[in-house]
């Protein structure tokens, strides 16, 4: 079992759903099938020390990318998806923000009480948007590995 405590394992935890959220989405959304994904890796930020001298990282803006137009029924589709890849995981707590959804864009959630979260973004065609599906990633503040070790 892995320790979501730690920076690392969180890192490649977050990392391995939201490629298997990605890889569900070719298999049921056709205009995604075979898609060439970007990938950014994001960031590591430390944060300030703390009282016994470590410091704590947190990993930011790991994404995944695509325009590509989409329809209501495909956003749907990916919303099943979001649920089925996140309701049995670590980042279980998941959300639809549907403020925007008015303007075309789609906006859902996975995240956990210690703050680590994957969101999914969809964009439909209309005058101000433009079209498209990224996938963004966070790993809450966190001791590396080594840190842990005495």
């Amino acid at each position: 079992m892995e320790n979501f405590e730690i920076f690392e394992e969180a890192g490649k935890y977050i990392l391995a759903k939201m490629i298997e959220f990605k890889d569900a989405l070719s298999t049921k959304v056709s205009s995604l099938e075979g898609a060439e994904w970007s990938f950014e890796k994001g960031s590591v930020k430390t944060c300030k020390e703390d009282e016994t001298g470590r410091k704590q990282r947190c990993k930011v803006g790991v994404k995944y990318h695509l325009k590509v137009q989409l329809t209501v029924e495909d956003v749907e589709a990916i919303w099943n998806e979001f649920n089925l890849v996140f309701k049995e995981s670590h980042i279980s707590d998941i959300e639809r923000i549907s403020g925007n959804e008015e303007l075309l864009r789609y906006e859902f959630k996975a995240k956990n009480p210690k703050g680590d979260e994957v969101s999914c973004s969809i964009y439909l065609p209309n005058e101000w948007n433009i079209p498209q599906i990224g996938t963004l990633g966070f790993v809450s503040p966190k001791y590396k590995k080594a840190d842990y070790v005495e």
